[in-house]
């Protein structure tokens, strides 16, 4: 009965501790940042009891044993991308090794431990910023996490590590980024790979040419898994050579010619740090995907110029897209295709009728009439078209401009071609088809206006209309020669991402890395330096909305 009380005792004081400890405005414990709002919360919402602590009869309130394996998860989290001293395991751990640890300490080591999971788990799955504070071109919403819940389950089970790599997203882009900066640590740990020095006396370097630079391209390429043939200082550019760059070319994203120039070597000379850095911007993003993409959905990666559309699991076609440029960039979407325009009309976006068409109808007044448009004075829906030709366009004003309504009809020069798939978006971006077939034999294709022109747009229709039968190839054929505009709700939406991905493991084990075209990874990577710098942001029981 004494030691009963006792341990009501121990418990009842160290309830009290917490809350005396909560009710001070000061978020550093064990001169460590912590959420303080988000511990309050927690606490508050089981009456201050501790988490981690429990009563240890004659002797000093005890760590329960998932303490320590939670703290070796928290430890742990470099696998992920994560710094792990965001997560407090190593202090938590100084504290607990201190031979005669104080009341002081034992309640640092709580508050740090709990800190470190909320934190852990709410970065984990759903990502260390909102994506709308990194760019307002973002529009995809994290899972919800709640980082409480977590915590508790992680004590309760008795298994924290169980419970909370369970949050690691299981969606194919995330893992396939985890396998690939295991890869890179590992190539770091090694030691990296050399650099290239630049040409001697020459600007590129073709196969059977001689450099003094081959060698140390020869090693370059060995210890990035590219070559695979004898090294040694021969300066001979050889075949075995050759085939490495070509390799390297084509998981970089580059024109697989062999040649070597200045601009491969840039790209050869990026430091393995470098790429471990833009692993982890990539890793945040993938952490905002959901784990199940759905069944039957379409995926277009900007940065990749490539579309896939996947069915079971397994793709089912890809294609060659044109994207924005980098001043009208594509945006980042998680959505769906909704519905579908045959014989599409295009009505131009007032910012590009005063940046791009004004200068060309100033010099071609007849532009518009030569391409199919109609103009009125406005955007109301009852206006009456106007002569474009007794327009003076020389003497128009881009805020003139910005004010009329310039519609392609449909026909062989609109610019979405036959076909138009609408996605639910705020940007007012679509899948299209496009009469500029030149664009997609470039290697790069960052030349939209932010919309995704499609290589093979009736390849997309089969498949968006795969579940809605009536509209086969027959009947949509028969629409389109009409040059009748026609809209088609599809039956079932299909899910559409359009990813900001730079750099992916494929199944087979290459890692595939292509230029930050729109610098999203170092606006990534600016925007998590920024989060921890203010301690990580605040920690949400519920975070959606964020």
């Amino acid at each position: 009965m004494r030691n009963r009380l006792r341990g009501i005792g121990q418990a009842a004081a160290l309830t009290g501790c917490l809350a005396r400890r909560l009710a001070v405005d000061d978020s550093r414990v064990a001169d460590r940042r912590v959420d303080l709002d988000a511990l309050r919360r927690f606490y508050a919402d089981r009456g201050f009891a501790p988490l981690w602590m429990k009563p240890a009869g004659d002797g000093a309130p005890a760590f329960v044993p998932a303490a320590a394996l939670a703290v070796a998860v928290l430890d742990d989290s470099a696998k992920d991308g994560l710094a792990s001293a965001t997560y407090h395991g190593e202090a938590v751990s100084g504290l607990a090794a201190l031979p005669n640890a104080s009341d002081d300490n034992r309640l640092a080591m709580e508050l740090l431990l709990t800190d470190g999971v909320l934190r852990y788990a709410r970065d984990l799955r759903a990502g260390r910023t909102a994506p709308r504070r990194i760019s307002r071109d973002i529009a995809v919403s994290p899972p919800a996490v709640n980082p409480g819940d977590t915590a508790l389950q992680a004590v309760e089970s008795g298994d924290p590590a169980t419970v909370l790599k369970a949050l690691v997203p299981a969606n194919p882009a995330y893992q396939g980024l985890r396998r690939a900066l295991a890869a890179l640590r590992q190539m770091e740990k090694a030691g990296g790979w050399p650099q290239v020095p630049a040409l001697k006396g020459k600007t590129k370097l073709e196969p059977g040419s001689s450099d003094a630079a081959v060698p140390a391209l020869r090693d370059r390429l060995a210890a990035s898994g590219d070559y695979h043939g004898p090294r040694g200082k021969s300066q001979i550019y050889d075949a075995p050579l050759r085939a490495a760059v070509v390799r390297f070319q084509a998981r970089h994203g580059l024109e697989a010619d062999g040649v070597v120039g200045q601009n491969l070597l840039a790209e050869i000379n990026i430091p393995v740090d470098a790429r471990i850095a833009q692993v982890e911007a990539n890793m945040e993003r993938a952490r905002w995907l959901p784990d199940d993409y759905g069944a039957r959905h379409v995926w277009v990666n900007a940065p990749e110029y490539k579309l896939t559309a996947v069915e079971g699991g397994e793709p089912v076609f890809t294609m060659k897209v044109v994207v924005g440029t980098k001043q009208r960039r594509t945006p980042v979407l998680a959505s769906a295709i909704t519905s579908v325009v045959l014989n599409p009309t295009w009505t131009m976006p007032p910012r590009l009728a005063k940046e791009d068409y004004l200068p060309k109808l100033q010099k071609n007044p007849g532009y518009l009439a030569e391409n199919g448009f109609s103009v009125y004075p406005n955007w109301n829906a009852g206006a009456k078209p106007l002569d474009a030709r007794k327009i003076n366009w020389k003497a128009m004003s881009p805020a003139a401009m910005s004010h009329l309504k310039l519609r392609q009809d449909p026909g062989p020069k609109n610019a979405l071609g036959q076909i138009k798939f609408n996605i639910a978006n705020d940007f007012d971006v679509y899948l299209h088809d496009t009469p500029s077939k030149d664009k997609f034999a470039r290697s790069m294709r960052a030349l939209s206006s932010g919309c995704v022109r499609l290589g093979e747009p009736m390849t997309l229709a089969n498949f968006v209309f795969a579940e809605t039968p009536e509209w086969g190839p027959e009947q949509r054929k028969a629409v389109l020669d009409s040059q009748k505009t026609k809209y088609v709700t599809l039956h079932r939406p299909i899910p559409v991402y359009v990813v900001y991905q730079t750099v992916w493991m494929s199944d087979d084990g290459v890692l595939n890395f292509r230029p930050d075209i729109y610098d999203r990874d170092t606006e990534t990577l600016t925007a998590l330096a920024r989060a921890a710098a203010s301690g990580a942001g605040a920690i949400r029981t519920a975070m959606t909305g964020r």
